[in-house]
């Protein structure tokens, strides 16, 4: 299995922009249960595809790591304390998740079936083949946990 892992990818002036952009993103609740149909894992997403900052930060990965992906969707995920993700595949080809909260003390991360884990860290940016098994581990913070997903095709 190959995830590829970045870190420090953003200069910290545009890492705070997006942060406060969180901060005022409208956010709808999920649910996810395809594993488990009487635990079901509830956390929040904000689909913002139009968000010029996200297709931004999108293009700037590619050119920063001479990738070739073509833009599918992307949305900002935020798990509360306590809650995590259940394993699944994802849409389109690569998935990339970037990591931009600034406390990240146990906040869990992304694990894989395979049992390989990816922590979260702040300006993290993890990208792999989105038929791989995944989830966002449990966060353990006191804090609402939020990363951005962008759904890709090679």
């Amino acid at each position: 299995m190959t995830v590829k892992v970045f870190d420090s990818v953003l200069e910290n002036s545009f890492l705070n922009f997006i942060r406060e952009e969180i901060n005022i993103l409208a956010w709808s609740k999920q649910q996810s249960n395809l594993n488990n149909k009487k635990n079901p894992v509830f956390f929040f997403a904000s689909t913002q595809e139009n968000l010029l900052s996200h297709q931004f930060l999108f293009n700037y990965f590619c050119d920063k790591y001479n990738l070739s992906n073509k833009f599918l969707r992307a949305y900002v995920n935020c798990h509360p304390p306590y809650s995590g993700g259940q394993f699944h595949a994802d849409d389109g080809d690569m998935t990339f998740i970037f990591y931009p909260d600034e406390k990240v003390k146990n906040k869990g991360g992304t694990e894989f079936e395979d049992g390989t884990k990816i922590d979260y860290k702040s300006n993290r940016l993890i990208i792999f083949d989105a038929k791989l098994l995944h989830k966002a581990s449990e966060n353990l913070s006191n804090e609402m946990r939020h990363s951005i997903a962008w759904k890709t095709l090679i």
